[in-house]
């Protein structure tokens, strides 16, 4: 399958005193909402998310038929999402990042996801502590505001979300986004692409009811950030994935 754009655990951040005061606040904001939104309450949200982006009603249907599905959003966080795309020009002639343009895709994923999975989303990164039933972009506002760092420990925080789902999995099915711009690594930041690979043919039990979308994020960067992987076969490795592997899916963000 080609590529196609988006629209068709105690980790080493979380010492940072910053951090801790935003997780902790969003924890104590999630604990105390007592009623998640009403069915009347997320259709009006997804109408209004649907004029503000202009999306046709052939779309709309399909985004529909996720209506039901936990969805969880793991968030790449890791030093190389620092780097700036040279293609594109922000205020004052500066580049964005590969963080700034993951903000991005965050917001309209999270605003769309939260009026689709009735209480909310939950957004998972691979170097702090994750946050719970997420149902604003808004609320990753600060979050965001603080800079990515550390590896690429993509492997260990899907079996944390398989962990914390299971019980979930059982009722309904389990929608994983996996925005990224690299290769997998363990936390000393040593590539696990087979690793990788293997959790998505072997660990995802049942794959029907675990499908996953990996975004790259990488702008006109190739996908993987390694030297000894810079080629044309390696670049294209998350492509023919999704044409080898079941109900995994690989878009542009």
């Amino acid at each position: 399958m080609s590529r196609k754009r988006i629209m068709e655990t105690a980790l080493p951040s979380s010492n940072n005193a910053n951090y801790v005061n935003i997780f902790d606040n969003h924890r104590h904001q999630s604990n105390n909402q007592q009623n998640f939104m009403s069915d009347q309450e997320r259709m009006a949200k997804f109408q209004q998310f649907i004029r503000r982006y202009e999306i046709n009603t052939t779309f709309a249907t399909k985004l529909r038929g996720l209506d039901g599905y936990e969805i969880v959003f793991i968030c790449d966080d890791s030093g190389s999402m620092n780097t700036e795309l040279s293609d594109v020009s922000g205020p004052s002639n500066q580049s964005p990042t590969r963080w700034d343009e993951l903000k991005q895709t965050v917001s309209i994923v999270v605003d769309l996801a939260s009026t689709l999975d009735p209480d909310g989303v939950d957004v998972y990164f691979l170097n702090r502590e994750p946050m719970y039933n997420v149902r604003s972009s808004q609320d990753l506002t600060d979050m965001f505001a603080l800079l990515p760092e550390g590896p690429t420990p993509i492997v260990r925080v899907l079996r944390q979300v398989l962990k914390d789902k299971r019980n979930q999995i059982q009722e309904r099915k389990l929608l994983i986004l996996l925005a990224t711009d690299g290769a997998p690594t363990d936390d000393f930041g040593h590539p696990k692409i087979d690793e990788l690979r293997q959790f998505l043919l072997r660990e995802r039990v049942p794959t029907d009811r675990i499908p996953v979308t990996i975004i790259a994020c990488t702008g006109n960067y190739p996908i993987i950030e390694y030297d000894q992987f810079n080629d044309d076969e390696s670049i294209s490795y998350l492509n023919n994935w999704d044409k080898e592997i079941p109900n995994l899916d690989v878009v542009d963000d």
